[in-house]
């Protein structure tokens, strides 16, 4: 490691920290949504929840890309950044971004196809 995590000021640890646990959260979410065929979407709507929307099938596993590469761009962006100096994280961030892409343009076709 070229950067020692204890010499980090503690806003940093605190924020990498965060970063990861959010990230695996994100990835384990969308690993079960992959593997069951089970996607939900939370949107915007009436206070307090707002609109969620569960997917099945095919529709879910596209849409489980969403959290796939939002995960994979967290971590990333929060935890590898700052411990090796970006050394594998850049090629991780952008897959993870071209995967969150990919889920999100997935989720526009799949809510537009009720138009045709």
């Amino acid at each position: 490691m070229s950067i020692e995590v204890v010499s980090m000021p503690k806003y940093e640890k605190v924020q990498m920290i965060l970063g990861f646990v959010l990230g695996l959260m994100l990835l384990a979410y969308g690993t079960y949504a992959l593997m069951f065929a089970s996607c939900t979407v939370v949107g915007r709507g009436n206070p307090p929840m707002g609109t969620i929307v569960t997917f099945q099938g095919l529709e879910a596993r596209l849409l489980s890309t969403i959290y796939l590469g939002s995960g994979l761009w967290l971590i990333a962006a929060t935890v590898l950044r700052k411990i090796n100096k970006g050394v594998g994280s850049k090629q991780l961030s952008w897959f993870g971004a071209i995967t969150l892409l990919f889920g999100m343009l997935s989720l526009v076709v799949i809510l537009c196809l009720p138009l045709f």
